[in-house]
């Protein structure tokens, strides 16, 4: 199943994409939730998968206007490093510990959205990252058990502001630009999602491909980082996990192949769909 959050006619819900439409599941659970976050905490997706069977749906997928997938997470973890071929483009060595910051919803714009040109930096970069989307508090959980935490997956841009990256010890900066990044467009349930240790991987910018990998040259699981991150906090429902980028961003390019205004970014990851965005 496929879950989404959007706005209709100012309107916001949540609800299902199907392959005939959008089925608004706003209103129509029985604990009433009003946005994916609650679902999640409720536990409530077979009841959402149950909702939707024979129904019609309520809009064609091109009349609603996608918001972030969950639009109030708690919290957001990145993680640098965790592609062995981008290590290597970066001229970095194998990490043994995750390399992990944390993002904030506003630095993310949804499907379709517009990013904001980083004022001042000319080295705005894409890194596509396939996202983990937690479905019940986790913490402590082994590595064998982590993946039944994980309520589905969704596609993340953890755009970076390259030169502002550097400024510190600390990434922070350069990788919470507001409106840098993107997020979504959907979230498709862990069940419908595969396997995510094998999930082709490709980005393009104008429709020129940068990216083509596959999660395969994880460094850190899913499930490791699941299971590392929650031992030293509790990961709630809604939080989210990006996990990494591989070779083909913009500064692993000579000459650097920076994002300016009017660029397009798409990057599709196998079974989750493909997340579109524009830089304004």
């Amino acid at each position: 199943m496929k879950l989404a959050s959007f706005s209709v006619g100012g309107r916001e819900g949540f609800g299902a994409i199907t392959d005939d439409g959008v089925v608004v599941l706003t209103g129509r659970l029985s604990g009433r939730q009003q946005n994916l976050r609650d679902v999640l905490a409720a536990d409530a997706i077979d009841e959402a998968r149950a909702a939707i069977k024979g129904v019609e749906p309520d809009y064609p997928v091109d009349k609603v206007e996608f918001l972030l997938p969950i639009p109030n997470p708690e919290k957001i973890y990145c993680v640098g490093q965790n592609y062995r071929e981008h290590i290597l483009e970066m001229g970095y060595e194998i990490p043994e510990s995750p390399s992990i910051f944390s993002r904030y919803a506003r630095t993310f714009v949804p499907h379709n959205g517009v990013m904001e040109m980083p004022t001042g930096s000319e080295h705005f970069d894409y890194e596509g990252e396939m996202t983990i989307v937690i479905g019940k508090p986790a913490r402590n959980v082994s590595e064998s058990e982590a993946l039944n935490y994980v309520a589905g997956y969704t596609i993340a841009n953890d755009g970076s502001v390259r030169d502002w990256q550097k400024r510190g010890p600390q990434v922070a900066p350069g990788k919470n630009w507001e409106k840098s990044g993107m997020l979504g467009p959907w979230i498709t349930t862990a069940d419908e999602a595969g396997d995510p240790a094998n999930m082709a991987f490709k980005t393009w910018v104008n429709g020129e491909l940068r990216q083509d990998g596959n999660t395969s040259d994880l460094v850190f699981s899913t499930a490791y980082l699941v299971s590392y991150i929650s031992t030293f906090i509790t990961l709630m429902p809604g939080d989210m996990i990006t996990t990494g980028s591989p070779a083909g961003v913009a500064v692993g390019f000579t000459p650097e192949k920076w994002l300016k205004p009017g660029d397009r970014v798409e990057i599709e990851i196998e079974n989750l769909g493909r997340l579109t965005a524009e830089v304004g």
